[in-house]
């Protein structure tokens, strides 16, 4: 089987069956690709050229291995945490297998290991498209934000994003730029004689041009990327014409560019958010998210409401939480700013809390 023909088999496979193919095919089709030796070797070199220079410097693997840390001082500083972002949905279930998993293999280390967080890259559908509901997008990318934002380990955000950027399908194949698109293209037209409007449409979806258009900037021609009488690289996302720039948006005090700004605010003022520990709470609930982050000088909760119900929640029986008071720090709801008790606390659908917990 080619790759092509892999691909395609790939599209269609709808019993239960052909999905196990599937994912067999594409195991075997790449095995001498992935995790071969040698790669370890690859990794402390390039930290030995790394550390030989002076000033903070940090080295990232594309890859969830948390081998590739090595022993905290020769290889990697930090691996992705892919797994939170293979679902169809994000889900407070999904969110705390997660971060059981991850966290338990990086604090089996020799060393503590730290996390390092995301939903979306340049390989992937961008969030408010990858998991939305087409009722609630723009709630869920607010909560997807917030969640990449207090969740223990390093948050990494993608251009655009923070503006709302959506995927852009383009139809044309010629005026696809990502090489296995265009390659895919041809295959489905000239190898396996789809018809060229199919493979067209085929090769837009999986094509991953469609999370990389420009980055719009206003609501001028090209979204403010490039001059009217520049043909961009890619096409610009028409959408910018709509409030999805950022310059509508800086001049909008409840748009998603400035919660953004407000959230990364009270992160950068929370030493709890940015250093501390995780210890959950909730944790049979499936409709929200609840946590808390704490270091010795500062503890804060947070809860994140993935569903439409008006909750009630009572956290006093948590060992971090009894007799406690929590003074609120964000939130994406209107709430007045007062002292909470930890046994009645009020939570809007959708809504993200993040508040500190208070001293004796």
């Amino acid at each position: 089987m080619t790759l092509a023909e892999l691909r395609r088999f790939s599209e269609t496979a709808k019993t239960q069956k052909e999905i196990k193919l599937k994912e067999k095919y594409w195991s075997e089709m790449f095995k001498n690709q992935l995790g071969k030796p040698g790669l370890h070797e690859l990794m402390k070199e390039l930290r030995s050229i790394l550390d030989e220079y002076d000033g903070d410097r940090m080295l990232v693997g594309e890859d969830d291995d948390i081998s590739y840390i090595g022993n905290g001082n020769d290889e990697l500083h930090l691996v992705f945490n892919f797994p939170l972002m293979r679902t169809e949905r994000i889900t407070p279930n999904h969110i705390r297998r997660n971060q059981k998993d991850r966290l338990s293999q990086l604090k089996a280390l020799p060393f503590e290991g730290w996390g390092c967080n995301t939903l979306g890259n340049h390989d992937s559908s961008r969030i408010h498209t990858r998991y939305g509901d087409t009722q609630h997008d723009a709630n869920l990318a607010r909560l997807n934000a917030a969640l990449v934002l207090t969740l223990k380990g390093t948050p990494f955000l993608y251009n655009g994003e923070e503006i709302g950027m959506t995927d852009l399908l383009i139809s044309d194949p010629a005026k696809l730029r990502d090489t296995m698109a265009t390659w895919y293209y041809d295959r489905l037209v000239n190898e396996l004689k789809i018809d060229p409007a199919e493979a067209a449409l085929r090769a837009g979806e999986m094509s991953r041009d469609k999370n990389r258009t420009p980055m719009q900037w206003s609501n001028k021609p090209n979204g403010g990327f490039s001059p009217d009488s520049v043909e961009t690289w890619l096409p610009v996302n028409h959408n910018y014409k709509y409030g999805i720039n950022v310059r509508d948006q800086q001049k909008n005090p409840d748009s998603l560019l400035n919660y953004y700004k407000h959230i990364l605010r009270v992160r950068k003022n929370s030493p709890a958010l940015i250093m501390g520990d995780y210890i959950p709470l909730h944790t049979t609930s499936k409709g929200y998210f609840s946590f808390v982050r704490k270091v010795d000088s500062q503890a804060v909760l947070v809860v994140l409401n993935y569903s439409q119900a008006q909750l009630e929640l009572d956290f006093s029986p948590a060992k971090v939480l009894k007799d406690q008071k929590i003074w609120p720090l964000f939130s994406s709801a209107v709430r007045s700013i007062t002292e909470l008790n930890p046994k009645n606390i009020h939570i809007g659908p959708f809504e993200v809390f993040i508040g500190e917990i208070l001293p004796h």
